[in-house]
């Protein structure tokens, strides 16, 4: 797991880099609130969970957010396709889930074959 994170004396706040993060950062946390919002103006997409904690080391409250730009089939299987800029809806951690859920396994940029075998060895054909 990737994330900048910034503190204060009021809580945490993460960037995670994909959506398996966040969906732990959501199980991790008690009494979470999910929202998925669109910046006003520039109208990117994010998805943010956020519960107060109380328990040393961290006091206060933790945020942690995915930018869904890079993430939009997951925006797409949470099903907020009709948020627009300056909105924000309320999701479960059922909802994260269930979006996580089917999501391809292998990342688009690696090739689902595997490698040909090689022609070396001691099993090699003569």
């Amino acid at each position: 797991m990737r994330s900048r994170m910034a503190s204060s004396r009021a809580g945490v706040s993460t960037t995670v880099d994909d959506p398996s993060d966040l969906v732990a950062w959501a199980t991790v946390l008690k009494d979470t609130r999910i929202v998925a919002w669109r910046a006003k103006d520039s109208g990117h997409r994010y998805v943010q969970v956020t519960a107060d904690h109380k328990h040393a080391p961290v006091r206060g409250r933790v945020a942690a957010v995915l930018p869904c730009e890079q993430h939009l089939e997951f925006w797409d299987a949470l099903g907020l396709d009709g948020v627009e800029p300056n909105q924000t809806r309320r999701l479960t951690l059922a909802a994260l889930s269930n979006a996580w859920d089917v999501m391809p396994v292998t990342p688009p940029d690696i090739d689902s074959a595997p490698p040909a075998p090689e022609d070396e060895g001691p099993e090699a054909p003569a």
